[in-house]
């Protein structure tokens, strides 16, 4: 279902895409408040069922890492990652949303059919941060599994363990020392080096300390990532920043806070205190200045032509 459902309330299904598995990690943050057995046994084997799906059908190259066919299941619909997928070699944004049209109309010629649309080899993408947050949704379920069901529990563990370690086999760039999304296309495989947040994004996880130095470097990085009002969507430094506040090229640099939220339980996971109170406090002053913003200008903080009163920026004050 989608974000946009309140205005279209005729219709029952709004859309025929995934977005980024994040009910694993809800589930265990609503279970840690209640604490109810038969929340867990009401609401967990459901949820599994969906992380199922991921696995049986977005991971095609049993690789497992899944994929997403359309760049708005990365809910970050226009970010630079995604142009030269689509042919965008200049990113030029227009360029990208005009492929992206043009995708959509295929998609809807096999009435969105998985199969059909893997078949177009339009788009096939593994992200990094889609699989980061599918990987500790997986270990979230995995505890929650553990009370109820514990030879299901074990299951989800194994598959976690893999997923991670998929991460950090095929999305490392050992050169860059960062993570980058890759994509399928002819049956061959690309890495996309273009530096956005979702490079940061495994440092949600228990990963090595010496991928979170490098993360930790590259995130307060001047030239990058640690603007005034960190953290841009996109590396200052990369020829695709915008950050286009004013246009609804969405994800171009732009700073958003669900996004800052993931880095900053990140942070604190390994304990970089430090940077995580100082990302904290320039997050708060952007609510301060401006309210609970769809997305704001990493330099100013200028909202531009973002969204007002917008639910996921209320996240700020769980930072």
């Amino acid at each position: 279902k989608s974000w946009k459902k309140e205005l279209h309330p005729q219709y029952k299904f709004f859309t025929a895409e995934i977005q980024p598995p994040v009910i694993g990690i809800t589930l265990d943050r609503i279970y840690s408040i209640v604490k109810s057995i038969k929340f867990l046994e009401k609401y967990v084997p459901p949820v599994g069922k969906y992380f199922d799906y991921l696995n049986r059908e977005r991971d095609r190259d049993g690789n497992d890492l899944i994929s997403i066919v359309t760049p708005m299941e990365s809910g970050m619909d226009m970010a630079p990652q995604f142009d030269l997928v689509l042919g965008n070699t200049e990113h030029n944004p227009a360029v990208t949303k005009g492929k992206i049209s043009e995708m959509l109309s295929e998609y809807r010629k096999v009435q969105w059919n998985l199969d059909e649309i893997y078949k177009l080899d339009i788009f096939n993408f593994e992200d990094v941060a889609v699989n980061t947050i599918y990987c500790l949704s997986l270990e979230k379920l995995a505890g929650l599994w553990g009370i109820i069901n514990t030879n299901k529990s074990s299951e989800i563990q194994q598959l976690h363990a893999r997923v991670k370690r998929a991460i950090l086999e095929k999305l490392w760039d050992a050169d860059d020392r960062i993570f980058y999304g890759r994509y399928h296309k002819g049956g061959k495989e690309y890495m996309v080096k273009v530096k956005t947040i979702a490079s940061l994004f495994p440092l949600c996880l228990d990963i090595p300390e010496e991928y979170v130095d490098s993360l930790v470097q590259h995130l307060c990085n001047e030239d990058e990532f640690w603007s005034t009002y960190p953290v841009p969507s996109v590396a200052r430094n990369e020829k695709s920043f915008g950050p286009l506040t004013d246009t609804r090229y969405l994800w171009r640099g732009t700073t958003w806070i669900n996004t800052n939220w993931f880095l900053a339980k990140g942070l604190l996971r390994h304990g970089k205190t430090d940077v995580y109170e100082k990302l904290k406090q320039r997050t708060l002053e952007l609510i301060e200045k401006y309210g609970f913003c769809e997305y704001y200008d990493p330099c100013d903080g200028n909202p531009g032509r973002a969204m007002r009163k917008f639910g996921w920026s209320t996240l700020a004050v769980d930072i």
